[in-house]
Order: structure tokens, then C-alpha cells, then sequence
């Protein structure tokens, strides 16, 4: 288990013991160079203001975390060099340019706050700030994945200390851990610090959840303590009975992990089955399996929770046999069993392969590849390329959590090749996984034979082809979250690309076209500039020039952003919006509403409306149609809406249909 949790020895004078410190380090890892380490302890030790607990204690921690070296002298200088009472050229000399290189990556990421732009509306300049500190981070991730562990060590560190701190700055601290760090550390398989970064987040954000667990576990420690001590002693002596050498210890879930699990089942502590746990490490993959069969001879097994992560590993590489028995008492518990070698990557993840990557060698001299180590480097790639092209769009929190995704899609292609996908993807997101052109022209697919459109989701074993037409030309509403056209994050990169590629003025004209529409199809006039110019100022940009291109590349929802204004335009300073003659007073919802749709009269357009007003689940409560001379069809409905944000996607569903030439809010008659 990957933590610091011996006290540093201190002198009778309490200051820190520097020679014992020393001495217990070079005795715990004897793989590292002690005399280097012991260098840079006793210069640092020797400048003034600088922390030099914190340097030893996040040096330790990335030690635990079985890093090189260089990685530890880059621990020991960090603090100092964030706090500016130590500079690049004094420390150059005494560490070396390595350590020092790491350290100077880790405080690049530190100039500004890793949190999405989407959690406050921020000005442009201060989006693209923070987007570029994102980029940096994951480009120094990608040159030395040794920079990712110190900065989630680090990150670590500052939360222990978080509770010295003022509310603001530990809540602060405490939120970026809990949504950029914590799914960071879960993604590159790096369990330990993943679940104490999650344990103390949530104890900073949610103090009386946190308490609360922690209350209801300490009360019943000693008796599950002594039950767990008891039932690992009784396996061992089973497993040691039929010739299975094994280490059984017991284990506790975090607290975060308990709180989350009681959220998403609906259950009291009690009824949390990993609570009580107990870890089986073997020597081999024939052991594993044949002290499952010793565990589920001897106490009655939950099929509900059992789970072979060896035979289907997680996302980020985890593997282990997770089963459920229930014990004398009635109580369950929990028991994982794994290799050895599983257990190592389980507690250090990707940390454990990099130590392998580099110190593995054939007979030649070249370095032993590592498939597991490649793999993450190809995600980062891959997250870093999402997020330039999605330009801020969304935060890091949204890629990692899609990243993590254990529920995965496979889908087969007319030829046979199979292509996995996040569970909820779309016709459109297998579309733009197959080729960029092929997404920007898909105007549907076939399922098993069966016509579908672009937004329909997708399950395993289902054979997709793709139905296009030219020009390439993506749709703005593609891009629009509450729609649900696409879900994966490269169909949405791939999207936003193409509309931030457009030139400036187009942008601005599609940015003003889109609003008008949106605004006109609710039943209102557009603002005119005065209004744009305050409405744009309340949003948070800094012109209306700013917000239309914000709506033309999809960093802000246009169905979001009018929806706001129509719910909360008494509270918006200097606009009033005009709505159409005869819709006076009809903005209270729920309410009947009246749309009136015109298009191209065409086979199946009646039931394509109402299969869309159907997916929303939407009652029709009347509709008539008439065909003009024209060959054009006029179409009136009326929908039971509940709020204005349904009203506009429904206006949306419609306006995308094919053939449809304009769809807007109407009175009833």
C-alpha cells in the first residue's frame, strides 16, 4: 500500500532528525543512490525558509511510488522552488539537470487552476489560460510519464496539509483533486493514491458524509477488524491445506469508495459487501483460480457480486477475482484474489511498469517494450488531442471520466472488422470513428438491416452501416449536448474542428444566424445590440462578437444559453425580450404549446415527427396538416412541454429533420 505514514524522527529539540531520516532511507530503498539523495537533503537543509519537511515527506511518498533517482531529488527540490525560496541556477549544480527538468514541468502545471472552464462562466482570455495549462500538463506528461506521478504526488501531499488552510483554498484544492486527479491516478492504475486523493476530497467537500462513514465504521472497528483477522487466518490455513502458498491480509474500502457505491445502489452501510474484505496474493494464474474453488467450497458465494477482472481486466489495466461470501454471522465479505504481479500494478499501476520498461533489457542492450506502459502513453496522446481540438470545450474531469469507462460497445462493421466504443455511443460516433469524412456526411445508419438515424444508440453484436451523402458538412447541433447526437469526445473534437477551422467571419455570422433562429423559433424578436451587448456581459464574454463565436463552435449550448435568458430575463439587467404577436403571456410552463413545422412534403414525415416527439416522450394533444400548392407541407402540433429547455430541444429535433424548411413556436387557436 502506497503511503507515508512514518512520522519523521525528530531531535530532543524537535527539529527534524536529518542522519535518521538518512538511514531509514537508504535502508528501505536500497535501489536508489543514498549518497545522492543524502547531497541534496543536507543543501537544502542548509538554505533558509525552506520546507524541508514537505521536501522529505514528498520525497518518501514518490520513493513508495518506486521512481529513479532523479525523480526523488526532483521531490526534494519541488517545494522549495514553489514557494521562490530556492532558484533554478542555485540548485542546478547540487541535483543536475534531470531532476531539475522534472521539478520545473511539475511547476509549470501550477500557474493556474487545472478545473474546467465550464464550472464558472470565465472570460475568453482566461478559458484559453486555462486550456493551455491543460495542454502543458498532459505534454509534459507525454515527454517523461514521470512528471504525471510527481504531480499526483504532489497534489497528494498538498491535501494532507489542505486542513492548515484557510475554507476557500482547501476547498479549492480539495475539488481539483477530487475531479482532475483523482480520475488521473484511477486512469493510469495507480489505486492507492487514487483512493486517498478521493477520501480527502470528499472529506474537505462533504464533511458530514465524510464523518458520518468514518463514525458509523469506527463504532464497529474492533468487531470487524477481529472477524476479518479471523476469516484470513481460517483461508490461509485452507489454502496452505491443498498446497497454496498465499498471503492473506485484510482490506479496507475508502470511505469515498463506500459513499459512492451507497449513492448508486440506494443502500445503507450495511448492505455495502466490500466493507469487510480480505486480499488472497498467490504465486501463480493456476492458484488464483484454484483458491477461488477453496473460498466458494467452504462458504456459500453472491453471484450478484462476484466479477473475474483476470479473464476481462479493467480499462486501466486493474486485474483481480472479485467475489462476495456470506459469513457465520449472516455479514458478507468481500474476497479479491490475485498474482503477485497483479497485486504490484493494482498498488503502483503504471508506475510498476515504468520501473520494468526501463530497467528490462534484451541481450543486445535495447530497452524491453511494455504494452501496458505504450497503451497509456497512446491515451495521453489521444486525451491531448481531444482536448486542442475541442479547444476548452470541455473540462479535463469529462475526458478522464469517459477514459475510465469500464462499459464498453462493439460493433461490427458490414466487413466484419470490430470496433469498440464507450457504452452510449451513437450511429454518429461510429461514423467519426471509422473516418473523420464519413462522420461529417452520415445522415443515418442501418442497424441489423433496419434504417436508423444519427443519433440512435448503439449495443454490442449489432452490425452498423454507415448511410452518407455529400458535401462533408457537419451540423451545429451535432454539438449540443442535451441532444445526444454523439457521445464519444472524438466525435465531438472532430466536430469542433471543422466549425474553429472556419474563418472569423463566418464564424461570427453563424454564430448570429444560430441565435436569431433559435430565439425566432421560441416565439421572440433577437435583441438588438444594446441588449446583445448587456446579455453578452451578464454571460460572462467580454463582447457579443466573443459570445456568437462561442455559439458558432460549440463552447457554449445555444439551447443553454437562450434557455437561461427566457427563464431569467426579468433578472437580466436591460433586456426585455418582444415576443411574436399572439404569444404575450404564454411563458409559463407546464403548458400546451402550439409548433407550426414546414417542409418538403415527402414519404414518412408524419411518422418521422412523431417517433422524435416519442424519443422525448412528449404527448401530441392535437395536430393537423394540410400540402399547399407548392407541394410544401404545413404541419401544426400540440405538445404538453415542461420548461422552456424541452421547448428548444424539440424545436431542434424537428428543425433537423430531413426536408424541414423552418419550425417555430406558434399560437393555438
Amino acid at each position: 500500500m502506497v503511503s507515508v505514514t512514518a512520522k519523521l524522527p525528530r531531535l530532543e529539540d524537535g527539529e527534524i532528525d536529518l542522519q535518521a531520516w538518512l538511514a531509514r532511507f537508504a535502508a528501505e530503498y536500497e535501489h536508489l543512490e543514498s549518497d545522492q539523495v543524502e547531497k541534496t537533503v543536507v543543501w537544502l537543509s542548509e538554505r533558509p525558509n525552506v520546507p524541508v519537511h514537505q521536501c522529505l515527506e514528498l520525497a518518501e511518498l514518490v520513493a513508495e511510488l518506486r521512481l529513479d533517482v532523479a525523480s526523488v531529488k526532483a521531490a526534494l527540490i519541488y517545494p522549495g522552488l514553489r514557494r521562490g525560496v530556492i532558484e533554478s541556477a542555485q540548485v542546478a549544480g547540487v541535483v543536475g539537470a534531470e531532476p531539475l527538468g522534472l521539478a520545473s514541468d511539475v511547476l509549470a502545471m501550477a500557474t493556474s487552476s487545472l478545473l474546467g472552464v465550464d464550472d464558472t462562466a470565465l472570460l475568453e482570455s482566461h478559458q484559453e489560460d486555462q486550456v493551455e495549462n491543460i495542454r502543458r500538463m498532459l505534454a509534459s506528461m507525454i515527454k517523461d510519464f514521470r512528471v504525471a506521478v510527481l504531480k499526483l504526488a504532489e497534489r497528494l501531499l498538498a491535501l494532507r496539509y489542505a486542513k492548515r488552510y484557510d475554507e476557500n483554498r482547501r476547498r479549492r484544492i480539495a475539488h481539483e483533486a477530487g475531479v482532475i486527479f483523482a480520475p488521473l491516478a484511477n486512469r493510469m492504475g495507480m489505486w492507492q493514491l487514487k483512493w486517498e486523493l478521493e477520501d480527502l476530497s470528499l472529506r474537505y467537500l462533504r464533511e458530514d458524509i465524510y464523518l458520518g462513514i468514518a463514525k458509523e465504521l469506527n463504532d464497529k472497528r474492533q468487531e470487524r477488524e477481529r472477524q476479518i483477522s479471523e476469516r484470513a487466518q481460517r483461508i490461509q490455513e485452507l489454502l496452505a491445506g491443498v498446497g497454496i502458498q498465499a498471503e492473506v491480509k485484510g482490506r479496507a474500502k475508502n470511505i469515498f469508495g463506500i459513499w459512492r457505491k451507497m449513492q448508486r445502489k440506494g443502500i445503507s452501510l450495511d448492505q455495502v459487501h466490500d466493507v469487510r474484505a480480505v486480499r488472497i496474493v498467490v504465486e501463480s494464474l493456476a492458484d488464483c483460480y484454484a483458491a477461488l474453488g477453496v473460498i466458494h467450497s467452504n462458504w456459500p458465494h453472491i453471484p450478484s457480486e462476484f466479477d473475474d477482472y483476470i479473464a476481462m481486466p479493467k480499462e486501466n489495466g486493474y486485474q483481480s477475482i472479485h467475489t462476495a461470501i456470506s459469513i457465520e454471522d449472516g455479514r458478507t465479505l468481500e474476497v479479491q484474489i490475485r498474482t503477485r504481479q497483479m497485486h504490484e500494478q493494482a498498488e503502483l499501476g503504471v508506475c510498476a511498469h515504468w520501473a520494468y520498461k526501463v530497467g528490462g533489457a534484451t541481450g543486445s542492450g535495447a530497452q524491453t517494450e511494455d504494452p501496458y506502459f505504450a497503451q497509456k502513453m497512446d491515451w495521453l496522446r489521444q486525451v491531448m488531442e481531444w482536448h486542442e481540438e475541442l479547444g476548452g470545450m470541455e473540462d479535463l474531469r469529462a475526458l478522464l471520466a469517459q477514459g475510465v469507462s469500464d462499459e464498453r460497445v462493439y460493433i461490427t462493421t458490414p466487413r466484419g472488422h470490430v470496433v469498440e466504443l464507450a457504452a452510449g455511443a451513437t450511429v454518429l460516433d461510429f461514423a467519426y470513428r471509422i473516418h473523420t469524412e464519413l462522420g461529417h456526411s452520415c445522415t443515418g445508419g442501418l442497424v441489423n438491416g433496419r434504417k436508423v438515424p444519427v443519433d440512435a444508440v448503439l449495443q454490442t453484436g449489432q452490425t452498423v452501416e454507415i448511410q452518407s451523402i455529400a458535401p462533408a458538412r457537419p451540423h451545429r447541433a451535432w454539438l449540443e449536448p442535451s441532444l445526444k447526437y454523439v457521445h464519444t469526445h472524438r466525435a465531438r473534437a472532430k466536430i469542433a474542428s471543422y466549425f474553429r477551422a472556419q474563418p472569423e467571419a463566418k464564424r461570427l455570422a453563424r454564430g448570429r444566424l444560430i441565435l436569431r433562429n433559435v430565439f425566432a423559433g421560441a416565439g421572440f424578436r433577437l435583441p438588438d445590440e444594446a441588449q446583445l451587448t448587456r446579455l453578452a456581459e451578464a454571460l460572462g464574454h467580454s463582447d457579443v462578437a466573443a459570445m456568437y463565436q462561442a455559439v458558432a463552435v460549440g463552447v457554449v449550448s445555444y439551447i443553454d444559453l437562450v434557455a437561461k435568458v427566457l427563464t431569467e430575463q426579468d433578472s437580466i439587467e436591460g433586456v426585455q425580450l418582444q415576443p411574436a404577436p399572439g404569444l404575450e403571456g404564454e411563458d409559463v410552463f407546464p403548458r400546451s404549446v402550439g409548433f407550426q413545422l414546414n417542409a418538403d412534403n415527402r414519404q414518412d414525415l408524419l411518422r418521422d415527427i412523431t417517433d422524435q416527439l416519442g424519443r422525448l416522450d412528449l404527448p401530441i394533444q392535437r395536430a393537423t396538416g394540410e400540402v399547399g400548392d407548392s407541394d410544401q407541407a404545413v404541419i401544426r402540433l400540440e405538445v404538453l412541454i415542461p420548461n422552456w429547455q424541452t421547448c428548444l430541444r424539440l424545436l431542434s429535433h424537428l428543425a433537423y429533420l430531413r426536408g424541414v424548411i423552418e419550425v417555430r413556436r406558434c399560437h393555438l387557436s
